[in-house]
């Protein structure tokens, strides 16, 4: 179970996360996550695919970006939320460093998650089903 307090200000929905290159067992990084509700998959920006040092594989799949239709690669991946849980699935490689990490439905419907507005802020909770 998942409980943080977000910045009430903020447009979007960002959360820590762990990521590592389960296969060759190498890199880790922390970044903060986009939780994004439109997005079918989870995936992961290029540059950090590199560093993590991902294997991409080229599994057919197209990516919609607001102009147009970008062929993507796809790769293993493990993301660990602050609380513990851990999800290790094929991830997109994003081919845009504008939003380094997608947390998408994949993820996201595993689980429920509720936002609360508080005072000063939004209350995110996320529990596994």
């Amino acid at each position: 179970m998942l409980d943080l307090d977000l910045p009430k200000e903020s447009n979007l929905l960002q959360l820590p996360v762990l990521l590592r290159n389960t296969p060759a067992g190498k890199a880790t990084y922390t970044k903060l996550a986009l939780w994004d509700t439109g997005a079918e998959m989870s995936g992961v920006c290029e540059e950090l695919a590199t560093w993590l040092q991902l294997e991409p594989r080229d599994e057919g799949m197209y990516m919609q970006s607001a102009s147009e239709t970008v062929s993507v690669k796809v790769a293993n991946c493990q993301f660990e939320l602050p609380s513990g849980e851990v999800f290790e699935q094929d991830v997109l490689i994003l081919p845009t460093n504008d939003t380094p990490v997608i947390l998408g439905l994949d993820i996201i419907k595993q689980g429920f998650f509720s936002l609360k507005p508080e005072e000063k802020s939004l209350h995110f909770h996320y529990e596994l089903l």
